[in-house]
């Protein structure tokens, strides 16, 4: 059980990660390196202080506004840093269970936090631009293979036993059947439905989660986004045949299947059929 200083340590480092996510999401779109120059005013593009860095602090202290230019800073930055420093804590707190993981606590904590960082980036991203950067998909996939050939090292497993093995073929399916789907749905509409970065996407959760969890987070997505369109068009705040970024939603659900395991969600299926 985590104490209240090692949280507010891990809040600390939520906050600072979630302003490198900010600048992750700013940069990968308009093709800028994310190591340097350092952080800058998007505006006037003026370096920034260390102290203009500070997560929410700096925020609040000079008022939403640039230093050096004025204009206002979007409250989207204070808000991805104080979420991100959130979800940190709550992934902390619960360690992932999808897997009989019997390593050290910091280890599975040090998983959820890269799955969590991905996702985080890759939700805001599409919502900003509609896309899906292929470099966080390919660190998706890297970090997913080297954490289940260290499991599989770790515990002995070898062939018939490697969980490498199973992921990747469950990665590898989960992309073809979403990426047939996505085909049909452009036969049936003539024009693209759901974007080839989605069915790129499926396949790094399905590396991450395995092919039961990938079902429960793609059905997650599909239910969450079918709530979504149905309240925006009731309430008029989105238009018929409208393009909205599903990546948002293949991620909450993949966050939601990490964090709460599949026994979780096979036992809500269980108790609404029986």
């Amino acid at each position: 059980m985590f104490k209240t200083l090692q949280l507010l340590q891990v809040l600390i480092v939520g906050l600072c990660m979630g302003s490198f996510f900010n600048v992750v999401i700013y940069r990968l779109p308009n093709d800028l390196s994310v190591i340097k120059p350092r952080s800058f005013c998007p505006s006037c593009k003026s370096r920034l202080s260390w102290i203009e860095n500070i997560p929410i602090i700096s925020w609040i202290r000079q008022k939403g506004r640039c230093i050096n230019c004025g204009d206002s800073i979007p409250i989207k930055y204070p808000f991805i840093e104080l979420l991100t420093g959130f979800l940190f804590v709550i992934f902390t707190k619960s360690s992932p269970t999808l897997y009989t993981i019997d390593t050290n606590l910091f280890f599975q904590v040090i998983l959820s936090w890269v799955f969590l960082s991905l996702l985080t980036c890759i939700i805001f991203i599409d919502i900003n631009n509609l896309w899906i950067p292929q470099v966080l998909i390919n660190i998706g996939f890297i970090a997913g293979l080297l954490l289940f050939i260290s499991l599989d090292v770790y515990h002995g497993k070898f062939l018939d036993q490697s969980l490498t093995i199973k992921c990747l073929c469950s990665g590898v399916i989960s992309f073809f059947i979403f990426e047939s789907f996505r085909k049909f749905a452009k036969y049936i509409f003539k024009k693209d439905a759901i974007g080839r970065g989605d069915s790129k996407l499926v396949a790094m959760i399905s590396l991450w989660l395995g092919p039961l969890g990938t079902l429960f987070a793609v059905g997650i997505a599909y239910l969450v986004a079918a709530i979504f369109c149905l309240v925006g068009l009731s309430s008029n705040l989105m238009k018929f045949r409208q393009y909205i970024p599903f990546a948002p939603f293949l991620s909450l659900g993949g966050l939601l299947v990490w964090f709460f395991g599949n026994q979780f969600f096979v036992d809500q299926v269980l108790r609404i059929y029986t």
